[in-house]
């Protein structure tokens, strides 16, 4: 049976869940988003954006209770067995990965305000401007959630490309402890 807390070995079933919620609407948002930029202005590209928005209040939501449940129950420690500079690293690149989504979808919210585009989520809830309508800034914001989510890529190919190397070529426990335990023959 999965545990919910965190243990020394594994991630709780609250975390995985969080973990892989994120990562997955982050990996339908990134693509979703540009082609919503892209399309011609149209009844289409504002109803791909809506959807767009729709998901970053989404992530944002379960970004913050990702954030919120580390702080509760502490993660699994690193082993040993991992180099100083790889523990300073993952630490370092995990807090980011928690930290540069919420500041995105914030900055995104900050744009959609300014612009004078309303954000709902998926046409149930209506969400406040953060900001009154300012042409000035708008574009302000929009440029900072661009970088935002070009540091995020980044931040992505990192974590997938260690994550990667542990399970191909370390053959360590590390990719393991987020995934469930049956997955992996542990019961």
């Amino acid at each position: 049976m999965a545990k919910f807390r965190n243990s020394e070995e594994s991630y709780g079933i609250l975390a995985q869940v969080l973990h892989w919620c994120v990562a997955m609407l982050i990996f339908v948002q990134l693509p979703l988003g540009v082609y919503a930029a892209n399309l011609p202005v149209s009844l289409a590209r504002l109803q791909w954006l809506s959807y767009h928005k729709s998901i970053g209040i989404t992530i944002l939501v379960l970004a913050l209770a990702r954030l919120a449940w580390r702080w509760i129950d502490a993660p699994p420690a690193l082993p040993d067995t991992m180099a100083l500079w790889e523990r300073r690293a993952a630490h370092a690149v995990h807090w980011a990965l928690y930290v540069v989504p919420v500041l995105a979808m914030l900055a995104g919210w900050l744009y959609a305000s300014a612009a004078g585009l309303s954000v709902n989520w998926f046409g149930i809830l209506l969400i406040p401007d953060l900001v009154a309508k300012n042409a000035e800034l708008a574009p302000l914001f929009k440029a900072l959630h661009h970088g935002l989510v070009g540091v995020l890529v980044l931040l992505l190919i990192g974590h997938v490309g260690a994550a990667a190397r542990h399970a191909f070529l370390v053959r360590d426990n590390i990719v393991q402890r987020m995934l469930p335990a049956a997955w992996w023959g542990k019961k």
